[in-house]
Protein backbone atom coordinates (compact mmCIF):
# COMPACT_ATOMS: atom_id res chain seq x y z
CA UNK A 1 0.00 0.00 0.00
CA UNK A 2 1.50 3.19 -0.92
CA UNK A 3 1.36 6.18 1.56
CA UNK A 4 0.33 8.55 -0.87
CA UNK A 5 -2.68 6.38 -1.54
CA UNK A 6 -3.78 6.08 2.21
CA UNK A 7 -3.33 10.17 2.39
CA UNK A 8 -4.96 10.45 -0.37
CA UNK A 9 -7.93 8.01 0.77
CA UNK A 10 -8.00 9.88 4.38
CA UNK A 11 -8.22 13.29 2.71
CA UNK A 12 -11.19 12.46 0.13
CA UNK A 13 -13.01 10.72 3.44
CA UNK A 14 -12.43 14.09 5.55
CA UNK A 15 -13.94 16.15 2.60
CA UNK A 16 -16.53 13.90 1.52
CA UNK A 17 -17.83 13.75 5.60
CA UNK A 18 -17.81 17.50 5.97
CA UNK A 19 -19.99 17.78 2.71
CA UNK A 20 -22.30 15.04 3.86
CA UNK A 21 -22.45 17.43 7.13
CA UNK A 22 -22.85 20.77 5.60
CA UNK A 23 -24.40 20.24 2.33
CA UNK A 24 -25.63 17.20 1.98
CA UNK A 25 -27.63 17.82 5.67
CA UNK A 26 -31.35 17.12 5.52
CA UNK A 27 -31.25 16.04 1.97
CA UNK A 28 -33.60 13.25 0.92
CA UNK A 29 -31.47 11.23 -1.22
CA UNK A 30 -29.71 10.56 1.58
CA UNK A 31 -29.24 6.51 2.99
CA UNK A 32 -28.40 7.00 6.62
CA UNK A 33 -27.09 3.38 6.30
CA UNK A 34 -23.97 4.27 4.96
CA UNK A 35 -20.95 6.42 5.45
CA UNK A 36 -18.13 7.88 3.24
CA UNK A 37 -15.53 5.64 2.03
CA UNK A 38 -12.75 5.57 -0.59
CA UNK A 39 -11.14 2.08 -1.53
CA UNK A 40 -8.16 1.96 -3.83
CA UNK A 41 -6.44 5.62 -4.75
CA UNK A 42 -3.03 3.85 -6.18
CA UNK A 43 -1.49 5.20 -8.87
CA UNK A 44 -2.59 4.07 -12.45
CA UNK A 45 -1.24 6.05 -15.55
CA UNK A 46 -0.71 10.07 -14.10
CA UNK A 47 -4.09 9.50 -11.62
CA UNK A 48 -5.08 7.55 -8.18
CA UNK A 49 -7.87 5.83 -9.49
CA UNK A 50 -10.49 4.27 -6.98
CA UNK A 51 -14.26 4.45 -5.91
CA UNK A 52 -15.58 6.59 -3.91
CA UNK A 53 -18.86 6.08 -1.52
CA UNK A 54 -20.88 8.06 0.18
CA UNK A 55 -24.33 7.82 1.20
CA UNK A 56 -25.76 9.78 -1.93
CA UNK A 57 -23.96 8.42 -4.59
CA UNK A 58 -20.94 5.67 -5.84
CA UNK A 59 -18.36 6.83 -8.27
CA UNK A 60 -15.19 5.90 -9.66
CA UNK A 61 -12.75 8.28 -9.41
CA UNK A 62 -9.66 9.29 -11.00
CA UNK A 63 -7.73 11.94 -8.95
CA UNK A 64 -4.78 13.32 -11.00
CA UNK A 65 -1.48 13.07 -9.50
CA UNK A 66 0.01 16.52 -10.03
CA UNK A 67 -2.72 19.21 -9.61
CA UNK A 68 -0.85 21.71 -11.23
CA UNK A 69 -0.31 20.12 -14.67
CA UNK A 70 -3.36 18.67 -14.97
CA UNK A 71 -4.86 22.20 -14.57
CA UNK A 72 -2.63 23.43 -17.70
CA UNK A 73 -4.84 20.94 -19.90
CA UNK A 74 -7.95 20.67 -18.19
CA UNK A 75 -11.22 21.66 -19.56
CA UNK A 76 -13.88 23.36 -18.43
CA UNK A 77 -15.72 22.12 -15.49
CA UNK A 78 -18.61 19.34 -16.33
CA UNK A 79 -16.89 18.77 -19.22
CA UNK A 80 -16.77 14.57 -19.88
CA UNK A 81 -13.43 12.99 -21.07
CA UNK A 82 -13.35 9.17 -22.61
CA UNK A 83 -10.48 7.39 -20.84
CA UNK A 84 -9.09 4.22 -21.36
CA UNK A 85 -9.27 2.26 -17.83
CA UNK A 86 -7.43 -1.69 -18.07
CA UNK A 87 -11.23 -2.33 -18.87
CA UNK A 88 -11.90 -0.65 -21.62
CA UNK A 89 -13.45 2.78 -22.27
CA UNK A 90 -14.86 5.11 -19.28
CA UNK A 91 -17.06 8.56 -19.86
CA UNK A 92 -15.94 10.48 -16.81
CA UNK A 93 -16.76 13.99 -16.05
CA UNK A 94 -14.21 16.78 -14.83
CA UNK A 95 -15.15 18.59 -11.26
CA UNK A 96 -13.51 20.76 -9.01
CA UNK A 97 -14.13 21.42 -5.74
CA UNK A 98 -12.47 23.90 -3.91
CA UNK A 99 -10.45 22.37 -0.79
CA UNK A 100 -10.10 19.41 -2.36
CA UNK A 101 -8.95 20.00 -5.87
CA UNK A 102 -9.47 18.33 -9.72
CA UNK A 103 -10.78 15.41 -9.92
CA UNK A 104 -12.69 12.96 -12.86
CA UNK A 105 -15.67 10.81 -11.71
CA UNK A 106 -17.69 8.24 -13.44
CA UNK A 107 -21.12 7.34 -11.60
CA UNK A 108 -22.16 3.87 -10.36
CA UNK A 109 -24.65 4.25 -8.44
CA UNK A 110 -26.79 7.08 -7.45
CA UNK A 111 -29.00 7.85 -5.12
CA UNK A 112 -27.67 4.74 -2.52
CA UNK A 113 -31.26 3.70 -1.82
CA UNK A 114 -30.23 -0.38 -3.36
CA UNK A 115 -28.05 -0.98 -0.59
CA UNK A 116 -29.03 -2.39 2.49
CA UNK A 117 -26.15 -1.51 4.54
CA UNK A 118 -22.47 0.13 4.09
CA UNK A 119 -20.72 -3.54 3.96
CA UNK A 120 -23.00 -4.09 0.96
CA UNK A 121 -21.93 -1.46 -1.16
CA UNK A 122 -18.12 -1.73 -0.09
CA UNK A 123 -18.47 -5.17 -1.50
CA UNK A 124 -20.08 -3.56 -4.18
CA UNK A 125 -17.41 -0.99 -4.65
CA UNK A 126 -14.40 -3.61 -4.24
CA UNK A 127 -15.93 -5.69 -7.27
CA UNK A 128 -16.11 -2.46 -9.46
CA UNK A 129 -12.75 -1.03 -8.85
CA UNK A 130 -11.59 -5.11 -9.50
CA UNK A 131 -13.62 -5.30 -12.43
CA UNK A 132 -12.51 -1.56 -13.82
CA UNK A 133 -8.72 -2.80 -13.27
CA UNK A 134 -9.26 -6.34 -15.14
CA UNK A 135 -8.01 -6.02 -18.63
CA UNK A 136 -10.19 -9.17 -19.73
CA UNK A 137 -13.20 -7.50 -18.47
CA UNK A 138 -15.95 -5.99 -21.42
CA UNK A 139 -17.43 -2.96 -20.33
CA UNK A 140 -20.47 -1.50 -22.24
CA UNK A 141 -19.29 1.30 -24.67
CA UNK A 142 -20.65 4.90 -23.98
CA UNK A 143 -24.44 5.23 -25.52
CA UNK A 144 -24.29 7.15 -28.70
CA UNK A 145 -27.32 8.28 -27.55
CA UNK A 146 -26.48 9.70 -24.55
CA UNK A 147 -23.57 10.67 -26.15
CA UNK A 148 -25.46 13.00 -28.75
CA UNK A 149 -27.22 14.27 -26.74
CA UNK A 150 -24.71 15.39 -24.25
CA UNK A 151 -24.01 17.34 -27.03
CA UNK A 152 -27.21 18.90 -27.89
CA UNK A 153 -28.11 16.43 -30.48
CA UNK A 154 -31.72 15.64 -29.30
CA UNK A 155 -32.89 12.71 -30.84
CA UNK A 156 -35.93 12.62 -33.25
CA UNK A 157 -39.84 11.87 -31.24
CA UNK A 158 -41.21 8.69 -31.54
CA UNK A 159 -44.17 8.90 -33.96
CA UNK A 160 -47.25 9.39 -32.72
CA UNK A 161 -49.74 6.41 -32.96
CA UNK A 162 -53.74 7.67 -33.88
CA UNK A 163 -55.61 7.27 -30.75
CA UNK A 164 -59.20 5.41 -32.10
CA UNK A 165 -62.01 7.39 -31.16
CA UNK A 166 -64.17 6.10 -28.08
CA UNK A 167 -67.38 4.65 -29.06
CA UNK A 168 -70.46 6.45 -28.41
CA UNK A 169 -72.71 6.02 -25.35
CA UNK A 170 -75.50 4.61 -25.29
CA UNK A 171 -78.43 7.65 -26.24
CA UNK A 172 -80.68 5.83 -23.31
CA UNK A 173 -78.10 6.14 -20.37
CA UNK A 174 -78.91 8.05 -17.51
CA UNK A 175 -76.66 8.93 -14.56
CA UNK A 176 -78.15 6.38 -12.41
CA UNK A 177 -77.45 3.49 -14.89
CA UNK A 178 -74.18 4.92 -15.31
CA UNK A 179 -73.49 5.20 -11.50
CA UNK A 180 -74.39 2.01 -10.68
CA UNK A 181 -73.06 0.13 -13.39
CA UNK A 182 -76.00 -1.54 -14.53
CA UNK A 183 -75.54 -0.91 -18.68
CA UNK A 184 -76.81 -3.77 -20.65
CA UNK A 185 -76.85 -4.69 -23.60
CA UNK A 186 -80.32 -3.64 -25.65
CA UNK A 187 -82.49 -6.88 -25.92
CA UNK A 188 -83.12 -7.49 -28.55
CA UNK A 189 -87.04 -9.02 -30.08
CA UNK A 190 -86.87 -12.43 -30.72
CA UNK A 191 -89.14 -13.19 -33.89
CA UNK A 192 -91.94 -15.36 -32.83
CA UNK A 193 -92.75 -18.28 -35.28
Amino acid sequence: MDAGSETLRETLETFYREIEATRMEGVPILNTKLEVAALGFEPWQEYALGVLVTPWFMNLVLVPLDQEKFIETAPEIGAKRLLNVPAGQVEFILFFEEGFGWSLSCSLFSPMFEFEDHAAALETAQAALEEILNEGAELEPPEQDMQDIWEGKLPEPAPVEEVEEPPEPPKDMDRRTFLRGTLREPETEEAET
